[in-house]
């Protein structure tokens, strides 16, 4: 190997170690984030944005997750209705009570129109 293949090797080596030490300081603290306080203080609140509906996911009077745009449509656009965003909201609650991470299959996209009020 000549000088430069090892400098690049090198380089490679110390950002790939550097993405991995970022990524697990960002999994600790979600990880603490979402496990570190009583779930049953989960709730949320709508709210109207120019775009549409939104809504903000809370742990007593502190925001967990500020949710501004509708993340299931494309462009920069809420939700239609405040009760579509009740609904989103609803499922990423429930996915924190679980233990998992506010994501959505799609299953539970398909049933958002479908969940009762909280």
């Amino acid at each position: 190997m000549n000088r430069t293949t090892m400098t690049t090797n090198k380089s490679y080596r110390i950002l790939i170690a550097a993405v991995v030490i970022a990524a697990a300081i960002t999994a600790i603290k979600l990880y603490w984030r979402f496990n570190s306080r009583p779930k049953d203080q989960l709730s949320y609140a709508c709210f109207s944005t120019g775009e549409g509906w939104g809504y903000d996911i809370l742990i007593g009077d502190k925001v967990l997750i500020h949710q501004s745009l509708n993340p299931h449509v494309a462009g920069r656009k809420g939700f239609a209705t405040k009760q579509a965003a009740e609904a989103d909201a609803r499922i990423v609650i429930g996915n924190i009570k679980l233990g998992e991470t506010p994501v959505f299959n799609a299953h539970q996209m398909q049933r958002t129109t479908t969940l009762p009020a909280h």
